[in-house]
């Protein structure tokens, strides 16, 4: 990579080979800097003087007279115009930053694509020359850049180290990020959390064993954990209250009698023991911000468990955020009596990985001398059956680079910059805007208590709200669909993270930015007048054009009231709450396992949902976002389950661009050429 040198304007500053040389001002970005050459008053600069003290950029100060308000030393003072031992001082302190910059591993990949050596190895695309033979490839290589494919460099070469056995840098990278994120061992994983969750079930699970988890869990805990690995479930008791807000335990769910006694209605041997369950999957935080006190969760349910899995796919920064920091699981004071602690997290959904990236920090050293130890070459195993023999190291270098942008109190900086966004967002919403509501309008360094909505009780002193997800509630004194909100949003070049029935999401970065949310705002802003004034649904949406029949002659406020007489006819909000907050309503035929095995034999059959109550699901139904399984393979169907998809067939049927995706159901076509949802049931 070649260093540059940042200068102050008016010095003279000829071509200087192998330095690439660009001019300081107040908006350029010091992170690009390798050197810095300024005038005492740039110096002098606040931006600059951080960069300097923070990430330790060389700083030389050019003087063109001898006296200067700055106190420079003779190792910082170069007179101008400069010598030739001042020139080399400079490259050489630019080389150095260079190197120190980058971390271990992206060190070395960086060295490796320097030396621009013939490869006679995969990858096939040759550092993307083999794509210059063909206009997409050229093409497709001029969206992504050069640098993604130089980059992308053969897993063959043994000076990158191994990814499966983790030598070498590969080893540093990780070694990195344990110590940056408070875990024993990390293993970088480049499948996503999905792929770390089955890893961690692989690790931990054998067939019959007891795992309590989280009826709410994502699908990835279901497949790995039951389907795969062939474990049996104890549920704990989840909310998703009547704003559609998943969340919290159910009072009395952590009960240890209450526990051993749905443990004994699946083992009763198992129950009997003083740990029943070899696995607990706990959701660290849901796609709603609701964030789980590790430590007072683990005081309630930990001696009952010989390992406790959190789930952080929608965490991961809360160490360096002060209302989240001592909620994390890394952070709690663990002895021989405690369990491990297992924590995956997805690096690329608010932090700064490339997507698919996440991690597992391993945090058990406490019981390593106790046969419930899970030892570091039983779980590289299991790393190993789901990781690939072709890693992409693009993926890999961000993990690396994610954890190297944390160390050293970084983290805390920038994570200062997502709440300032997060509580700016909120602020301006709650100020100009009367229909859309955020959900927390303030926030503060301390955590704040969650609390569901509706009839259902949960813990206390175990939810908190994330401060770094903004989430607006369109209930109120007018009902708004949210899905009509987030459409006009896309429709302004905006992209919202999730959207449920009268509630949407947004995910606040230490990079979101002031321009962009100011312009959310006045988005947010123009569609509540919209909506009063009664502006053309085609009008205000015109990614609705292509099926125009449908909604000409509707303004935005009739359609969102016939959405809404579809929602209330079908009481989906109570329907969601209930399929999702009541395992007690989940029958359960025969295990996850068994039933896949049956589905994967060819003893399944497809029949329309609505004739499907009491039959025996072949595979999970799955609404996405969020991700959760609203039935298992092997339970029955109930009559809410059937209620709740009905509701989704009617809304599809009627306004298909408004309908939530959903898993696991397959569309069928009727005799009078109308589609119907089907699903698997087993024979």
């Amino acid at each position: 990579m070649t260093p540059t040198i940042l200068y102050s304007a008016g010095l003279p500053m000829a071509a200087w080979e192998g330095m690439q040389a660009t001019v300081f001002n107040s908006s350029v970005n010091l992170a690009l800097a390798s050197v810095l050459l300024l005038k005492p008053e740039d110096a002098l600069q606040p931006a600059v003087r951080e960069a300097v003290e923070r990430w330790g950029l060389p700083l030389f100060i050019a003087l063109e007279h001898r006296h200067s308000p700055v106190e420079a030393g003779d190792e910082q003072r170069v007179d101008i115009p400069l010598s030739a031992h001042d020139r080399a001082r400079l490259m050489a302190a630019a080389l150095a930053f260079e190197q120190q910059a980058l971390p271990p591993f992206t060190r070395t990949v960086a060295s490796f694509v320097g030396k621009r050596r013939p490869t006679f190895a995969c990858p096939g695309h040759q550092g993307g020359a083999c794509l210059q033979q063909h206009p997409a490839g050229a093409r497709f290589m001029s969206l992504l850049g050069q640098g993604v494919f130089q980059v992308d460099v053969p897993h063959a070469a043994p000076e990158l180290g191994d990814v499966l056995s983790h030598e070498g840098p590969v080893l540093e990278a990780e070694e990195l990020a344990a110590r940056v994120f408070g875990a024993d061992e990390t293993w970088f994983v480049l499948n996503g959390t999905s792929t770390a969750n089955k890893v961690v079930a692989s690790a931990l699970l054998a067939a019959g064993d007891l795992v309590l988890l989280d009826r709410n869990s994502h699908k990835s805990v279901f497949l790995g954990a039951l389907v795969q690995c062939g474990a049996l479930p104890v549920y704990l008791d989840n909310v998703r209250d009547e704003r559609g807000l998943l969340g919290g335990y159910r009072v009395g769910a952590l009960d240890e009698a209450h526990l051993r006694s749905w443990a004994g209605q699946v083992c009763e041997r198992r129950a009997r023991e003083p740990r029943p369950f070899r696995l607990a999957v706990i959701q660290q935080a849901t796609c709603d911000g609701v964030v789980v006190d590790a430590s007072a969760l683990l005081a309630r349910i930990g001696h009952l468990c010989d390992y406790v899995l959190f789930d952080g796919a929608w965490a991961g920064y809360e160490p360096f955020v002060p209302a989240l920091a001592g909620l994390s699981p890394l952070n709690v004071q663990l002895t021989d009596a405690s369990p491990g602690i297992v924590v995956t997290q997805s690096v690329h959904k608010q932090m700064s990985g490339l997507s698919q990236t996440s991690q597992i920090h391993k945090k058990d050293r406490h019981i390593s001398h106790l046969r419930r130890y899970c030892s570091w070459p039983v779980f590289n195993a299991a790393f190993m059956q789901h990781a690939s023999t072709s890693p992409s190291y693009p993926l890999f270098m961000s993990l690396e680079v994610n954890a190297a942008m944390l160390a050293e109190g970084e983290g805390e900086r920038h994570w200062r910059q997502a709440l300032a966004a997060a509580q700016w967002l909120r602020e301006q919403v709650g100020r100009r805007c009367r229909l859309i509501r955020p959900l927390m309008l303030t926030v503060s360094n301390t955590s704040s208590q969650y609390q569901p909505q509706g009839a259902l009780a949960i813990e206390p002193g175990l939810h908190h709200a994330d401060p770094c997800k903004v989430i607006f509630l369109t209930h109120g004194p007018l009902d708004i669909p949210a899905c009509l909100i987030t459409r006009y949003l896309q429709d302004c070049e905006f992209t919202p993270e999730k959207t449920d029935f009268y509630t949407f999401t947004l995910l606040m970065t230490p990079s979101s930015d002031s321009a962009a949310l100011s312009r959310l705002v006045d988005a947010l802003e123009a569609f509540e007048a919209h909506w009063h004034t009664g502006t053309a649904a085609l009008q205000l949406l015109p990614s609705l054009r292509g099926a125009a029949a449908t909604y000409e002659g509707l303004s935005i406020a009739a359609l969102g009231e016939r959405i809404n007489a579809l929602y209330r006819t079908h009481q989906v909000e109570q329907r969601q709450s209930e399929i999702f907050s009541a395992i007690g309503a989940a029958q359960c035929d025969r295990s996850p396992y068994q039933a896949n095995q049956q589905f994967v034999r060819g003893e399944a059959r497809l029949r329309c949902v609505k004739e499907v109550v009491g039959q025996v699901a072949a595979e999970g139904v799955i609404p996405y976002p969020p991700g959760i399984m609203c039935i298992a393979p092997g339970e029955r169907w109930t009559a809410a389950l059937v209620d709740y998809l009905q509701a989704v067939e009617a809304l599809a049927a009627l306004y298909c661009e408004f309908a939530p995706h959903i898993q696991g159901v397959h569309e069928m076509r009727n005799a009078d050429g109308s589609a119907s949802l089907g699903v698997f049931v087993l024979d």
